[in-house]
């Protein structure tokens, strides 16, 4: 009776392995295929100048450079020539990657009211001050990719290119420029 009773665990056992390995194929998929993706690398914050700054004035006085009017600072985006139409989902996976919002334009209006103490730089003659806006510069793959019929992943570079791009927030700096 023994050796009836442990067959019959053994076969049940085998079948129910048979039938577990025979499911698994079926309910097994791979990602959504095919697509096209971007990859955002190679990330820093940078702080390019503005549309506003003072007028050049000579350093070899140790002046104080001035900057007083009310104007629209503007700054533009880089890097979006000949990807116009993929640009809104570039800025967006940026955004996402540097959790700062980031677009193709950034402008803000106010009463701008700073000065800055300038030195003698030993080689230049002239100074002005600038208003700096914090942006992100990053480089984009974009690829496109399939999933063959083992659900391994296959993609082709179409093209990289290197952005810079304004935060949508005012985080500005005034600075000094010699020439």
């Amino acid at each position: 009776m023994r050796k009836i009773v442990s067959s019959v665990i053994a076969s049940a056992v085998v079948a129910g392995g048979m039938v577990g390995v025979a499911a698994a194929p079926a309910s097994a998929s791979c990602a959504p295929s095919p697509g096209t993706g971007y990859e955002i690398y190679d990330k820093h914050t940078v702080y390019p100048g503005t549309n506003l700054a003072s007028t050049w004035v000579f350093d070899n006085t140790d002046p104080t450079v001035s900057y007083n009017q009310s104007k629209t600072g503007t700054w533009t985006a880089s890097g979006t020539a000949g990807v116009e139409a993929e640009a809104g989902v570039i800025f967006a996976k940026a955004s996402t990657s540097f959790s700062v919002t980031v677009g193709k334009s950034w402008s803000h209006s106010d009463s701008w009211n700073y000065s800055l103490h300038a030195k003698d730089k030993a080689g230049k003659t002239q100074v002005r001050m600038r208003l700096f806006h914090e942006a992100k510069k990053f480089k984009v793959r974009k690829y496109t990719y399939y999933y063959d019929g083992h659900c391994k992943f296959h993609s082709t570079t179409k093209w990289r290119k290197q952005f810079t791009a304004p935060v949508k927030r005012n985080n500005n700096v005034w600075g000094l420029e010699y020439k």
